[in-house]
């Protein structure tokens, strides 16, 4: 049965896709049994299955490895092959030490000097989010 994806963060990995924010339909068969365990089990997702129209995976923007890539990620912040489109922000988080509260807003949420120019607020957003959810993964 085709199942209908969308992503509460732009660009989040699950299952060896990167799902868009904007509903998508995969056909029959797309993910294995596992994914489908991993996909129902994740919050940011919105999983449905139904007798939707699917679409062409060419048209749908999957890459070779079978990842969507979300349509829009700040222009300094581009994607190596393969890569979940904000892993570069994440890195930059990750490097930031917890104790210079000077890299920090009041809400511990990182500032956005730490960024590279142009990084939208959305982008920064979706990024402290995905990180502290891999934090609480570890």
């Amino acid at each position: 049965m085709p199942i209908r994806i969308s992503s509460a963060i732009n660009g989040f990995r699950r299952a060896g896709v990167a799902h868009p924010s904007k509903p998508t339909v995969y056909p029959d068969g797309f993910f294995s049994d596992d994914q489908i365990k991993q996909l129902k089990a994740e919050p940011r997702l919105a999983v449905e299955f139904g007798d939707f129209e699917t679409a062409d995976p060419a048209g749908a923007g999957i890459d070779q490895e079978g990842a969507l890539e979300p349509e829009y990620v700040s222009s300094d912040v581009e994607p190596g092959e393969g890569e979940n489109l904000l892993q570069p922000l994440l890195d930059i988080i990750a490097k930031l030490d917890p104790n210079d509260p000077g890299l920090w807003n009041q809400d511990r949420s990182p500032k956005a000097a730490n960024f590279p120019k142009g990084t939208s607020a959305e982008d920064r957003a979706n990024a402290w989010e995905m990180f502290l959810a891999q934090a609480g993964e570890a």
